[in-house]
């Protein structure tokens, strides 16, 4: 009803009613109403006025509904700091856990040795389970039986400008054959490789991408090259050897050289060094047949690799002459070795003793075999940082001393690589000397510079070559090292590239970049020693990488040589004929896609 002053006040029974659910609601459930009960007389005399939880129900059910409801919250919040405080008890007695030590890893060793793995006979179990680690690959589950199945494939495209003097005929000085743009198949490999009776490895490698000059003639043409498939790795080794590690046997790169060892899967630039061609692995792919011993000591900073080898002059894994044994060393010390490699300092030495290989200087123009007596001679030569042609003889070479007699020679390799995190820095020198050489006139002679007549002995002839380059990711990553065979490995972007356009009614692209690794090499020639002068090249190369994934690159190469030449070919007479300049720069631009399986 209403009073005088006009609010309204709650019968006897209502208000009877209110007090009794008040009562029996706990303080959880008043805080949660939030409001006051109205206290008042059951006359009609004014009274004080409180906001009322009854103003928000219309009826006895809906206050019972809410009273339940409380309750109900009220019995699982309860529920929950039960359960909280069961855990919080559990915890408190869990032992606090402990720095990794040497006497927990001897421990653990120790149970390991208290509970050794069921004795299991190398080669009983031969079934395969297949993967993808880089490459298709299979193992047995004892890792005593692995095959891995692969390949690459290198596609180059460049261009080419040059002054006059590298531009001239062959005949006049110019680069023999002469520079042309070209697109070509740089290497396309098939390669095996395994593991047997868990000590066995085997490896088998071959190159269809080679040519041979088929018409032997001084100024090839396509006419005149021909394709053959090529023997790269062909070897079997054993390792666990006492004392002597790893013994591998069959047609492998010596060990004479950082870059040389380093694969071509993983190149910093396009091409190797002026080393390589003059030096390293000239005219045979850089693989030779022989036995090479590899070993290192327990802690991995100290390597060494001894072997010996048959000196051939092609790149199909044999010789048909006698002569031409070589004895080849390697030593490397990593002072350096911290995060798996990703920062070290390496250093290295290495040598060659040998005899030049024999060689036929003239051949019967009907028959094409040999006449005449063997010599035992070497050329040195080198073919540009950029190439325009497939492996053979339709690259331009840039410095040619011709062939040159000579009764034994001696070779040496300095090695210097640093890496830290994305930084890596790379370089070497080499020097051989040639013993009792003598002038021939075999060869391309009207290439091979300016040199006494035929025939004339000039003592021991030396010439070098070195160079020095420095790489960096812009994206972060860092060069892997192998203490396999102590170089360079494999380098795995942090990211893979991909670009693919994304769901919704946006449809946004999204892009991830790979990785990125720019590179700078400046590279030097010498084949000029006294009378003897095949030329001097120095040259610099920029390079740009982009590594797509573990598998796939893409490079972008610029290279201006400087070619400092002269060619002074003899007359038939025996006398000198009409001296020309073939000094000047080449530029080079070329673009390689790469990958491997």
């Amino acid at each position: 009803m209403s009073g005088k002053s006009g609010v309204r006040r709650p019968s006897a029974p209502l208000l009877a009613i209110l007090l009794v659910a008040s009562c029996g609601s706990s303080r959880a459930a008043a805080a949660e109403i939030g409001d006051f009960l109205v206290l008042a007389e059951a006359t009609d005399a004014s009274g004080l006025h409180l906001p009322s939880a009854a103003e928000r129900f219309g009826t006895f059910e809906q206050v019972s509904a809410a009273v339940q409801a409380d309750r109900e919250r009220i019995a699982m919040l309860e529920a929950r700091l039960e359960q909280v405080e069961q855990q919080a008890a559990a915890a408190e007695t869990l032992p606090a856990p402990q720095a990794k030590d040497a006497t927990a890893s001897k421990d653990k060793a120790a149970d390991k040795d208290k509970n050794p793995p069921e004795p299991y006979e190398v080669g009983t179990d031969k079934a395969y389970k297949a993967k993808w680690a880089d490459t298709f690959q299979a193992e047995s589950a004892n890792k005593d039986f692995r095959v891995k199945i692969g390949g690459r494939t290198q596609v180059d495209a460049v261009a080419f400008s040059a002054g006059a003097g590298p531009n001239q005929l062959p005949t006049q000085g110019g680069l023999d054959p002469e520079l042309a743009d070209t697109v070509n198949l740089r290497r396309a490999r098939f390669r095996m490789e395994g593991r047997m009776y868990e000590v066995y490895d085997w490896a088998c490698e071959y190159d269809f991408v080679n040519q041979v000059n088929v018409n032997n003639e001084t100024y090839p043409t396509e006419r005149d090259s021909g394709p053959l498939t090529a023997v790269t790795d062909l070897w079997l080794q054993i390792r666990e050897v006492p004392l002597l590690g790893i013994v591998r046997v069959g047609n492998q790169k010596d060990p004479y050289g950082y870059e040389h060892l380093t694969s071509s899967r993983w190149l910093n630039f396009m091409e190797r060094s002026f080393s390589q061609d003059a030096f390293e692995g000239p005219f045979n792919n850089g693989f030779l047949p022989g036995i090479q011993i590899l070993n290192n000591n327990e802690e991995g900073n100290l390597a060494w690799q001894i072997g010996e080898f048959k000196n051939t002059s092609n790149p199909f894994g044999f010789s048909n002459s006698t002569g031409g044994s070589m004895t080849v060393g390697r030593f490397v010390y990593l002072p350096v070795f911290e995060d798996e490699g990703r920062k070290l300092v390496h250093l290295g030495i290495s040598g060659r003793t040998m005899e030049p290989r024999r060689q036929y200087t003239t051949f019967d123009k009907t028959t094409g075999l040999p006449s005449g007596d063997p010599i035992s001679a070497v050329r040195f030569r080198s073919r540009g940082s950029v190439r325009n042609g497939p492996p053979g003889p339709l690259n331009s070479i840039y410095a040619d001393s011709g062939l040159l007699q000579g009764t034994w020679q001696n070779m040496i390799g300095l090695e210097f690589v640093g890496n830290n995190g994305p930084w890596s820095f790379q370089s070497e020198y080499f020097g051989s000397w040639l013993y009792n050489a003598k002038t021939t006139d075999a060869g391309p002679v009207l290439t091979n510079g300016f040199q006494p007549k035929p025939g004339t002995s000039v003592g021991t002839v030396y010439y070098q070559s070195g160079y020095a380059e420095v790489l960096y990711f812009l994206t972060g990553e860092s060069r892997t090292y192998s203490r396999l065979e102590y170089r360079f490995d494999r380098p795995v972007p942090h990211n893979n590239f991909y670009a693919v356009r994304g769901g919704g009614s946006g449809r946004r692209i999204s892009v991830s970049e790979g990785a990125w690794q720019v590179g700078l090499r400046y590279n030097y020639l010498c084949l000029s020693d006294g009378e003897v002068n095949g030329g001097v090249l120095n040259g610099m190369t920029l390079g740009l990488n982009w590594l797509l994934n573990p598998n796939a690159r893409v490079y972008f190469n610029y290279d201006f040589t400087y070619r400092d030449f002269a060619s002074t070919p003899w007359n038939k007479d025996s006398t000198p004929g009409v001296s020309y300049e073939g000094s000047g720069g080449i530029h080079g631009f070329g673009t390689r896609l790469a990958f491997d399986f």
